[in-house]
């Protein structure tokens, strides 16, 4: 009885979230389009200052508020009711979501195609809460499902991240400093999930700084933007999903990053010829 009233908070919780999301996004449509005008440029950063600018950031904390109060109906909520920092990972992908997503909203035309990507940008950010959702309780059914799930979600958004900082053209020790924080969030995330939460501080800062310094050192290369988001994106995965091999290597052990390099490397070459 306990655990079906559990459910219904939070279907009705995770309802009450994307409607509001749905909502306000919605209200989007009657905005005027936002330009990609050139803004004021601080250290390297372009920035546009505008009322619609704004918005995505506020839908953002909205997102951010909203998966906390989703999240403290979980059956194990016991484990972080009294630290709820420890929900900090598990609510930075909606809200990064959500973020790109709204943003992307106010700067497409105003036409029917508007709605479908208002509905797909909804549906995204609603898998992506319930599967952060599921996580909660590494010892579940769900768990070995939406972990993956994650896990590719984390490494699609980097990758769309460093691509577009390859094309931004921001100075060498703004893109290093930028990569060096999102490849550490992503590399947390994933050995977080890989080990089911025993994942250690030391192996996370190793992946993401030398992440980093691979991604500075391919900066004067002259690379294309998918070229390069290909390549650093392809260097973390491999460096995370080597630093959680426990016990002697063997080849079963190591199959996966010896995969994803020859994947990568046949991708970059692919995008080199076109």
């Amino acid at each position: 009885m306990i655990e079906q009233q559990e459910n219904l908070r939070y279907i009705n919780r995770f309802s009450i979230l994307l409607a509001t999301l749905a909502t306000f996004s919605g209200a989007f449509y009657l905005l005027p389009r936002e330009p990609l005008n050139p803004g004021t440029n601080l250290f390297g950063f372009i920035l546009n200052f505008s009322m619609t600018g704004l918005l995505p950031l506020v839908l953002m904390l909205l997102c951010a508020g909203g998966c906390f109060w989703i999240f403290v109906t979980h059956p194990d909520k016991e484990n972080f009711k009294d630290t709820p920092w420890v929900l900090i990972p598990n609510v930075v992908l909606p809200s990064l979501a959500t973020l790109i997503t709204s943003t992307m909203l106010t700067q497409l035309e105003r036409n029917p195609v508007w709605w479908i990507a208002l509905g797909i940008s909804l549906l995204i950010i609603g898998v992506i809460l319930d599967a952060e959702y599921r996580v909660l309780t590494p010892g579940g059914e769900a768990y070995k499902v939406v972990a993956p799930l994650l896990i590719s979600l984390a490494f699609g958004l980097f990758l769309a991240f460093t691509i577009s900082l390859a094309a931004s053209q921001l100075r060498l020790y703004v893109q290093v400093l930028l990569i060096l924080f999102a490849a550490g969030f992503v590399a947390f995330r994933t050995i977080h999930l890989r080990t089911r939460g025993k994942g250690a501080f030391s192996r996370v800062f190793f992946c993401g700084l030398l992440c980093a310094e691979i991604a500075g050192a391919m900066y004067y290369l002259f690379l294309e933007p998918v070229q390069y988001g290909l390549l650093v994106c392809g260097v973390l995965y491999v460096l995370t999903a080597s630093v959680v091999i426990e016990g002697p290597l063997t080849l079963r052990k190591v199959i996966e990053p010896l995969i994803m390099a020859g994947v990568l490397t046949i991708l970059f070459v692919v995008v080199s010829l076109t």
